[in-house]
């Protein structure tokens, strides 16, 4: 991997390790780290491609176009990543007192998503 695109997958695996580590203490984080790995991992992936965007919500159109049109990522794992941005932001913005289960479930989703990266990349 580029060096650039080893940071950005450096910093997911860093807010995944945060995102366990309060999981059980504070859920709302633990979905908001969860959500950034996620994140990180997508931009990281598209680095590789030389592919780079200022959005969230660029991003993952871009991640989609780039690994899921071409089968490399499945759509159920990048559909799951994209579908933490709105809790993410209702954790965010709204205070909502986010599940365990749903942070859990993040936590998996960006478990997943790093782990189908790195071995797109062999990261």
């Amino acid at each position: 991997m580029s060096p650039r695109s080893s940071e950005l997958l450096a910093a997911a695996r860093d807010r995944l390790a945060a995102a366990i580590a309060v999981i059980d203490d504070s859920p709302a984080t633990a979905l908001t780290s969860a959500y950034y790995a996620m994140l990180y991992t997508a931009r990281a992936a598209l680095s590789e491609r030389d592919v780079y965007t200022k959005t969230h919500r660029g991003t993952w159109h871009e991640f989609r176009r780039a690994f899921v049109n071409t089968g490399e990522i499945s759509a159920e794992l990048a559909t799951a990543a994209q579908n933490t941005q709105p809790k993410r932001e209702q954790a965010d913005y709204d205070a909502w007192m986010v599940p365990e289960g749903d942070a859990r479930e993040a936590v998996d989703v960006a478990q997943a998503l790093i782990a189908a990266v790195e071995q797109l990349f062999d990261a």
